[in-house]
């Protein structure tokens, strides 16, 4: 077993080949090469295109007489035969405890799992499996109950559709007053509504089961329309309705099923997704900690009034200029900022990084100051130290209009002795940075 920390440096000289199959390569090429036993959050779920699929779990560089190992923002467990590497998010307690990994899956995806703790167990992806479903299933929802054409066949007196002749015939000849006609019409009960009402009855045969159906209100009454939804629902057509779902679902307005198609069928092949099922795999699971962090901060800023532009999803973005030709103006340059605010004049990035890049991270926020007419640029970025503050004044546009750049670290909590210290302890330096906020507001 070996134990590191993301974005951290290791010297390693011992049997480097035994780690050359998980170094200096591209997660997605992990998975699509050695199957589908690892789990990576969100690139396992989402299609988008600013993932972590180029992202590297770690790299190797040959020094004079041993190798240099640097880790990124991936967090988790990752195994190949009987070699095992567990990799913690940098802010762990010196008891090997990760609970700022932790708490950040409980704000932003309402995963509740108080131990979570990397082992080598069969169960440990499926229960994450387990977790995330209320979390899709609800956002999915929100975009309203899953439809699609159907036809259907009906032997009636309320003629709507095609006649069909031949039924007709068998069914109302000598003529009983009905006419046989098929139809095409939306319908909730299908093959995708299907597949979901399969994995909750599913769910509600593990042990946690109800807990997770019945724990948050939203989960309970979009479990209930399900249900509703699907009165042709049977236990014994699971493997019918599981091959139908095999083809990803794509639909321009129902965006959010998609990965909810993909949850649902790995927790229906879980049998597949088992720990060390194969030795020549590679398996675990990881976590983008970086887009946790951002999502987090979403979790505290998005209440204060805050947008929240999405990259992954291309959702939100700004336009930075145009072309124009004649009188038609072609918008150019799409960015997207973490989180800004019009109304206080904060632009907002969120930084899972020990420094702040005097170059490349300073002119990303400048120019979304001045595209935005902001006054206040802001980093946040994660640190052991106590909440600080650091403020530049800008020259230019910038001094004319009392405009700063606030480099703001958010203390994380280190030395405690359980997780509810920990909440505690973080809860504190999430009031202290909206005070930050507020105060910066009343400069600006």
């Amino acid at each position: 077993m070996i134990e590191w920390k993301d974005n951290s440096e290791y010297h390693w000289s011992e049997n480097v080949e035994r780690i050359l199959p998980f170094a200096n390569t591209p997660i997605s090429s992990l998975l699509d090469e050695k199957g589908k036993s690892l789990l990576v959050f969100p690139l396992s779920f989402q299609e988008c295109e600013d993932c972590i699929g180029k992202q590297h779990l770690f790299d190797i560089t040959p020094k004079k007489n041993s190798y240099t190992v640097r880790t990124s923002n991936l967090a988790g467990f990752i195994g190949l035969k009987d070699l095992y590497i567990t990799i913690r998010s940098r802010f762990g307690t010196e008891k090997g405890d990760d609970y700022f990994l932790h708490y950040m899956l409980k704000k932003v995806l309402s995963v509740n799992l108080f131990n979570l703790k990397h082992t080598t167990t069969d169960e440990q992806v499926f229960d994450f499996l387990l977790h995330l479903f209320p979390y899709f299933l609800n956002k999915a929802l929100v975009q309203g109950l899953y439809k699609e054409y159907q036809r259907n066949q009906y032997n009636d007196c309320n003629v709507r559709g095609t006649i069909d002749i031949s039924r007709h015939i068998k069914y109302n000849i000598p003529f009983n007053g009905c006419v046989a006609y098929s139809t095409r019409e939306f319908c909730y009960d299908n093959h995708v509504t299907q597949l979901i009402r399969h994995t909750i009855e599913y769910i509600r045969t593990r042990q946690i089961g109800e807990i997770l159906l019945h724990v948050h209100p939203d989960t309970l009454e979009n479990v209930s329309q399900i249900i509703f939804a699907t009165p042709k629902y049977r236990k014994q057509d699971r493997l019918r309705v599981i091959k139908s779902n095999l083809k990803p679902l794509v639909h321009p307005y129902f965006t959010q099923y998609a990965p909810l198609q993909k949850l649902c069928l790995s927790i229906l092949h879980h049998e597949q997704l088992k720990y060390g099922q194969k030795n020549h795999e590679i398996h675990g699971i990881l976590f983008d900690v970086a887009l946790l962090w951002e999502e987090y901060l979403s979790t505290l800023l998005i209440p204060l009034g805050f947008k929240h532009p999405n990259n992954r999803q291309s959702i939100g973005g700004i336009w930075l200029g145009y072309s124009q030709k004649g009188n038609k103006k072609n918008n150019a340059f799409l960015r997207y900022p973490d989180f800004y605010d019009r109304e206080r004049n904060i632009v907002l990035d969120a930084k899972y990084k020990n420094q702040i890049d005097s170059v490349d991270d300073v002119n990303q926020i400048i120019t979304y100051l001045y595209r935005l007419k902001g006054h206040i640029g802001m980093f946040v970025h994660p640190t052991v130290d106590e909440n600080k503050t650091k403020s530049y004044r800008l020259r230019g546009y910038g001094d004319d209009n009392n405009t700063h750049l606030v480099e703001y670290q958010f203390h994380i909590p280190t030395s405690v002795s359980s997780y509810e210290d920990f909440e505690r302890s973080i809860r504190l330096s999430e009031t202290t940075l909206k005070e930050q906020i507020g105060l910066l507001h009343s400069l600006s």
